[in-house]
């Protein structure tokens, strides 16, 4: 069993990917292997809306996307992680998203082997948990209605201002290492 942890976040170490990463802790924990990918540090274009991924079963871009196309199809969970930026989630984020509609025939059916797990990490300096559920929703509706993957329950990460200040949030780190024991199940 294999999960990536996706993370769209600029920051490496921040709140965003510090979460991800205890979520794929306890992945590891369960027994599954794990790998990290940092949107940010991915050398691609947005879609080009092209059309080239309607009639053929790929993109045209050849870009480090391409790669990616294949650990995505190869995975069995996943652990989607995002900041949310101007009442979404960040550009990163969105990019890769909009990228992965070469993973979905002209029809909107999954290329991708459907009922793969998938999590989603939202942190947001905002402390009212419930401000931004529509964009994880939103978020969450895609992967399941685009490529049929059953979403267990996400982790809303609230009211952290600076990036470490997270750590000292012993709670939260644990129920999110709990998260990841159980992501596969």
């Amino acid at each position: 069993m294999k999960v990536l942890g996706i993370i769209g976040s600029p920051r490496k170490n921040g709140t965003t990917d510090t979460v991800v990463q205890k979520v794929l802790e306890g992945v590891a924990e369960s027994g599954a292997e794990t790998e990290t990918i940092y949107i940010n540090d991915l050398n691609f274009k947005g879609c080009q809306g092209c059309g080239f991924c309607n009639v053929m079963p790929e993109c045209k871009l050849k870009d480090e996307m391409t790669g990616v196309y294949t650990k995505i199809e190869e995975a069995d969970g996943f652990v989607f992680g995002a900041p949310i930026y101007f009442l979404q989630f960040s550009g990163q984020m969105r990019l890769f998203l909009d990228r992965c509609y070469a993973l979905v025939d002209a029809d909107l059916n999954p290329r991708i082997p459907k009922e793969k797990k998938a999590m989603i990490v939202r942190s947001q300096g905002d402390p009212d948990k419930s401000s931004y559920e529509s964009v994880t929703d939103e978020f969450a509706e895609t992967l399941k209605t685009f490529f049929g993957m059953e979403i267990k329950d996400g982790l809303v990460v609230a009211g952290f201002d600076l990036p470490r200040d997270v750590v000292k949030d012993t709670k939260l780190l644990e129920e999110a290492k709990s998260a990841g024991v159980h992501l596969l199940d």
